[in-house]
C-alpha cells in the first residue's frame, strides 16, 4: 500500500514552506547527481515524492544555515 504524503505531515519536519521547496530541490539535485536514495522506494516514484519520503522519514532535516542529509 502506498504512503499517504501530504502537505501538513512534509511542514511538521520542516515548518517553513520556502526551506521545504529549497530543501526538496537541493536534494533532488543531488540525486540526479549521483547521491544515493536514503530511503526505500519504488521504482515507479518520482524523485520529488523520493525525496519527501526521506523529509517524512527524519533522513533530511534543516539547519537556519543549511540543509542537512542524516
Amino acid at each position: 500500500m502506498k504512503q499517504e504524503i501530504t502537505y501538513d505531515t512534509l511542514l511538521e519536519k520542516i515548518p517553513n514552506k520556502y526551506i521545504l521547496t529549497i530543501a526538496a530541490g537541493k536534494r533532488v539535485r543531488e540525486i540526479v547527481g549521483g547521491a544515493p536514495l536514503l530511503v526505500k522506494t519504488n521504482k515507479k516514484d518520482t524523485l520529488v515524492r523520493k525525496v519527501f519520503k526521506e523529509i517524512v522519514e527524519g533522513k533530511l532535516t534543516y539547519t537556519e544555515d543549511e540543509v542537512l542529509v542524516k
